[in-house]
């Protein structure tokens, strides 16, 4: 399992915002698209391997098996600098809003002092056989609210 960061290491890091988990990495050659910069779509996979980290350390395993099962309703990407090879960089997470059967995970990648690339996903609750929404487990919802700052609707 990757070696991911916790709050008290990102703030040490001088990263403002309250991101509860980091994941360090750096550009590899195949993120890159023609234009030599990171390809779009490879920051959904970036903010897709941190979101699996968080939802895991959150108790949450996700398979057939699980009683309940976050899944992504939307997914959005803000880019507001490109990302070149080998460039080291930091994928935050953290939960920013909680509703009574979804919340919604906030992503940023920090690279050098500066945020690059910011996104969400609207992720919602559902039951086992995946049929109907279901109301987030206060067990979460405590640490969501208490740890990453969440703000309930």
């Amino acid at each position: 399992m990757s070696k991911f960061l916790d709050k008290d290491a990102i703030a040490a890091l001088g990263i403002e915002g309250g991101w509860t988990m980091g994941l360090p990495d750096f550009v590899r050659y195949g993120d890159l698209d023609t234009y030599n910069h990171v390809n779009n779509k490879v920051y959904h996979a970036w903010f897709e391997n941190i979101r699996v980290l968080y939802i895991n350390n959150m108790g949450i395993q996700l398979n057939d098996a699980s009683p309940i099962k976050p899944v992504v309703r939307t997914a959005t990407i803000l880019f507001d600098a490109p990302m070149f090879l080998d460039e080291d960089y930091i994928t935050l997470c953290k939960t920013s809003k909680l509703g009574r059967t979804s919340f919604t995970l906030e992503y940023a990648v920090w690279v050098n002092g500066a945020i690059r690339v910011r996104g969400d996903t609207v992720m919602v609750m559902l039951n086992d056989a995946a049929t109907a929404t279901v109301p987030v487990p206060d067990s979460l919802r405590e640490v969501m609210i208490a740890r990453d700052g969440a703000k309930t609707a």
